[in-house]
């Protein structure tokens, strides 16, 4: 973050967030978790945003998204730190705040430890800032030894439910692991498949875009703000649609393959089925543990998209771009066809609500001998689970 001089707006209480929308803010909070979301680039793995979750004496949760490079040791769960000149925005319902241009973030407490073993007062005369701030940090800190065993507690690596049946079942040589807390996940060693249940935080296309541009990879603010400018360009392209590669030269993806594959490692005669497809991306999710990227391919995505393929979504985009009535076809009045385009935009905005996300189930290859930006884990299969999972 560049260096700030002066602020913008007023401290405020994380409850007051929603009324101050669309302008600066101070904010003095603790630092639960961070989650940085990046892809892989020719000169290693780029870090575009990371989101992070935060909480003061005011509001236990409040998201914010750090664009941009940062230091990795400030953004440590644990922190006390300070947001300097912050945007608090909306998407839906749900009130977050951003890091801009004049954005700084200044680390005040160290980790969750110092808090502990110094206190208050030992902590207060070490802090060169305001009074307003010095009296915010104090709330800070009291709120914090006064909750340490909800917010330090040891999250749950495991769900109880009951036996839920699948509509398809995974090869027998295949080591299946089921009901994985994300944590555990994230910690395999050995290639698998696996289950959990998990909530949907973001959708991530890596694509090469100008860094002015770098905003557009993020699918949840575009579907949130109706910023639906070259969204079906983006997502949709010419690919083989059994193994899901792009097979098109253009900007696109940049998950896994760095050439076109020469044949489909899924067709019996190794040729591709060449067609409209999904350009594969990332589906972050999380739990009371952690959070992990999705490699979402063909095949995986439609299942996401209630079963809709890329070829309806793009035929109905383009009649709706040519002016035509979507529901009255010219060929056949009688005839009338779904709306495709528009009930693919309804269930990516019911994915994508921020904050109001119920767990699904989620089965998943693990292949160890891949990175997590390039398909460590990757989607096979989703469902509505029969019971919630106990996050006690």
């Amino acid at each position: 973050m560049a260096a700030v001089i002066g602020w913008y707006g007023p401290l405020i209480d994380l409850s007051e967030a929603s009324s101050h929308i669309g302008h600066f803010v101070q904010l003095l909070v603790l630092l639960h978790k961070s989650i940085p979301l990046q892809y892989k680039t020719s000169g290693g793995s780029k870090v575009i945003r990371t989101d992070i979750q935060v909480g003061d004496d005011t509001q236990p949760y409040f998201p914010v998204s750090i664009w941009g490079k940062h230091s990795e040791s400030v953004l440590n769960a644990g922190n006390v730190i300070l947001l300097q000149n912050v945007k608090v925005t909306q998407f839906g319902d749900a009130v977050e705040a951003r890091t801009v241009h004049q954005s700084s973030i200044k680390c005040l407490i160290d980790g969750y430890e110092l808090i502990r073993s110094e206190g208050v007062d030992n902590l207060m005369k070490v802090q060169s800032i305001g009074i307003a701030s010095k009296e915010k940090l104090k709330k800070v800190i009291e709120w914090v030894l006064r909750v340490e065993p909800i917010l330090f507690k040891r999250p749950s690596h495991g769900f109880k439910r009951n036996q839920i049946s699948a509509n398809w079942k995974f090869p027998e040589e295949t080591q299946h692991k089921e009901s994985l807390s994300l944590a555990k996940v994230s910690n395999l060693t050995d290639s698998c498949n696996a289950s959990f249940f998990a909530s949907v935080s973001e959708m991530f296309l890596p694509m090469t875009l100008p860094e002015s541009e770098e905003e557009r990879m993020f699918i949840r603010s575009r579907i949130c703000s109706s910023a639906y400018r070259n969204l079906t360009e983006d997502l949709i392209c010419t690919g083989c649609q059994l193994c899901g590669a792009p097979l098109n030269s253009e900007f696109g993806s940049r998950i896994e393959e760095k050439t076109v594959p020469l044949y489909c490692q899924i067709s019996s005669n190794r040729l591709h089925v060449v067609g409209l497809i999904y350009r594969p991306f990332l589906l972050y999710v999380w739990d009371n543990s952690t959070h992990i990227p999705l490699v979402i391919k063909n095949k995986a995505a439609e299942i996401l998209f209630g079963n809709i393929k890329a070829e309806s979504v793009h035929s109905s985009y383009q009649k709706q771009a040519r002016g035509q009535s979507i529901n009255e076809p010219v060929e056949d009045q009688c005839r009338p066809g779904p709306n495709f385009y528009s009930l693919w935009l309804i269930l990516l905005k019911s994915l994508l609500q921020p904050g109001k996300n119920s767990p699904l189930e989620f089965q998943v290859r693990v292949d160890m001998t891949k990175n997590w930006e390039n398909g460590r884990f990757e989607m096979l299969c989703l469902s509505l689970p029969l019971i919630f999972p106990n996050y006690s």
